[in-house]
Formats: C-alpha cells, sequence, structure tokens
C-alpha cells in the first residue's frame, strides 16, 4: 500500500514540513505545513559535531509535528552541500543489470570521495538507440551525512523512508506544478547559506548545483554594518522595517544580490558546455530570501530572462478556514523544497 509522507526540509536556518493527500493529475490537498527555527551554529557544524545538532532538530521536529497535529510518521527528507555530487554522465547503451554493475565504475570517475564513503544511486534520463548511447543522472551522498539524518529522524520518532537530494526535490515540485512543460528554465532556491540551482532542458536536469551564499550572509552584513540582532537584520533585509542607513543597507543587498546572480550564471555556464545552444527562457525563484522586494525584476533584468517567484502551493488545494490567502503567497516560495519531498509516496505492508 502506497501511503504520503512528511516532507521536510532541514535547512541551517529552519526546519520545515509539508504533508499532502490526494495526490493525482497534478493536483493535491495541503493537509498541514509549517517551519521551526533552528540553531544555525550548531547545524552549519553537523558533520563534524552531530549530537547537539541531532539533538536540536529532533526537538524541533517533536514539536512541529505535535503543534501541528500530524499523523503521518513516514519521512522523506534531503541532503545538500559538499558531501553531495549530482552529475549527468553518458553511457554506452546497456540493459538494467549490466548498468547496475558498471555504475560504480562510472562513478569513481566523478566523485571526490572513496566510492565505499557514499551511498550511490542514479536514473535513466534517456537512451539514444542511434548513436548507442544513454544519459545517467548519477547521485552520490557521503553515507555518515545520510546516518545523520537517519539518527536525527528516528531520535524524533519518525521513520526516515527517502533520502533526497534538495535539487531533485525542487525539480519534483517544478514537473507536478507544471507537468507538460518542456521548457528551458533555470530553478534558484536562496536557502540561509546553500543556493541550489537547477538547469533544465526540456524538463530534463542538466545541471544540479549546490552553491555556497545565502540570505543569512546579507542578514550578517546588515547586522555587522548597523550593529543589529538577527531579527533587527531580517526586518530590513525583507523591508519591513528601515535601516539606520538606506543607501548603505541598499549597497549591501546590492552586493549580496550580485553574487547570488554570478553563482547563477556559473551554472549556466555549465550548462552551456554540456550543450552548446542552451538558452534558457525562465528563471524561478525560491526559498526564504526570494522573497526580498524586487529580487526577480533583478534577476529579469541581468538575465533579459522572465523571472519569477516559484509557489507550488499554488497548485493546491487548501482550507481557505485554516490558512489565507497571504500567508500562502507568503509562505509558499519558501517550501518548494519540502512540497517536492512530499510528493513522494512510500510502499507499506
Amino acid at each position: 500500500m502506497a501511503i504520503n509522507v512528511l516532507g521536510i526540509d532541514i535547512g541551517s536556518y529552519a526546519a520545515k514540513v509539508i504533508t499532502l493527500d490526494h495526490i493525482k493529475s497534478g493536483r493535491a490537498n495541503l493537509a498541514g505545513l509549517g517551519m521551526a527555527q533552528l540553531p544555525m551554529a550548531l547545524i552549519l557544524n553537523w558533520e563534524e559535531e552531530p549530537a547537539p545538532a541531532k539533538t536540536a532538530i529532533s526537538q524541533a521536529m517533536k514539536n512541529l509535528v505535535a503543534r501541528l497535529r500530524l499523523n503521518g510518521k513516514y519521512v522523506s527528507t534531503s541532503v545538500s552541500g559538499d558531501s553531495i555530487v549530482v552529475k549527468k554522465i553518458n553511457m554506452p547503451l546497456m540493459n538494467p543489470a549490466e548498468l547496475k554493475g558498471a555504475i560504480i565504475g562510472e562513478a569513481e570517475q566523478y566523485i571526490p570521495f572513496s566510492i565505499n564513503e557514499v551511498n550511490l544511486s542514479y536514473h535513466v534520463l534517456g537512451q539514444n538507440q542511434m548513436e548507442n548511447q544513454m544519459t545517467v543522472l548519477l547521485v552520490a551522498a557521503r553515507k555518515q551525512v545520510v546516518q545523520n539524518y537517519m539518527e536525527t529522524m528516528a531520535v524524533a520518532k519518525l521513520k526516515p523512508a527517502v533520502i533526497d537530494v534538495d535539487g531533485l526535490a525542487l525539480c519534483n515540485a517544478y514537473e507536478f506544478v507544471y507537468p507538460d512543460s518542456q521548457e528551458d528554465v533555470i530553478l534558484v532556491d536562496i536557502g540561509a547559506n546553500m543556493i541550489n540551482i537547477i538547469v533544465l532542458d526540456q524538463g530534463s536536469p542538466v545541471v544540479i548545483k549546490d552553491e555556497p551564499g545565502g540570505g543569512q550572509y546579507l542578514t550578517d552584513e546588515l547586522g555587522n554594518l548597523f550593529d543589529l540582532g538577527q531579527d533587527e537584520a531580517e526586518a530590513i533585509k525583507f523591508g519591513s522595517e528601515a535601516a539606520p542607513n538606506p543607501g548603505e543597507a541598499a549597497e549591501v543587498v546590492d552586493r549580496a544580490v550580485a553574487s547570488w546572480i554570478a553563482a547563477v550564471e556559473r551554472v549556466m555556464d555549465a550548462a552551456r558546455a554540456e550543450i552548446a545552444a542552451y538558452k534558457a527562457k525562465k528563471i524561478f525563484l525560491s526559498g526564504g530570501s526570494s522573497l526580498i522586494t524586487g529580487l526577480p525584476a533583478e534577476f529579469e533584468k541581468y538575465f533579459n530572462l522572465e523571472t519569477r517567484l516559484f509557489n507550488p502551493l499554488l497548485s493546491v488545494n487548501f482550507n481557505p478556514k485554516k490558512y489565507d490567502q497571504e500567508y500562502i503567497n507568503y509562505i509558499g516560495p519558501q517550501m518548494a523544497v519540502s512540497f517536492g519531498l512530499a510528493l513522494r509516496r512510500v510502499e507499506v505492508q
């Protein structure tokens, strides 16, 4: 029997959860969603000192699930960062059994870790019978990172059923919202300390890349400049409070936006190295910092491409007595990764 899961996106700033039901034909019902702030210093040091981070995350998840009264126990979550490798590779055409045997040898060429240190997965994107070639999406994650996530969910009395990659979860969300799209687009999720960038060629990923940087760097710069705490700096970043010196604040924001644009441009260059004629048609922004006033316009101006916010919650049914439209508009772009995770289903006996 296939059942729905809790889609949990564990970022460095917050844990976000979504659960959906009646998922089919590009529509679903929103059964629950929410987020809980996390102690960033512990999360960023998760690999070196896992115990404090596991305790903090598991407690946040217990509280969040209890507060939202979520009944599900099976979890789909995801990993990102330097411990993850996602690479599209070309291989000779072969049957599934042959591919399973050959993939490890191929993977060793692209993974900067020992093959014994990683969990390996792959997916055939397409086959070219004329050229006797197949395109395979290779995904590798360090075993210790995956183990940290699984142990953390277990402490929270949740059952980890799927460990995905942030970028692929974002692809899932986009495909659900635009099931018939064949456009060449760029998905950009701007988190607190990481930017997930995905280049899609006719709906198929060409490059999936995690770039360092994100909204917290801007918050820190504003805080240091004006001697402000986290909440005050965030308020200035999102325009809900005026900066002590608006001109200086604008310069800081401009530098941060320029760095994000440069990260996207690097990934677009990598896509053009794969497909020389590649030319994106649109850019979709998500993540917490995508809500900075005027950000889509800055991307649109630089790249000369239509740029819009990606809000997957606009494609689902929700109870207006529980969630109003203003809240859905606000929180939706921040939940794009967790939405993609919540689309997964698991088979249980």
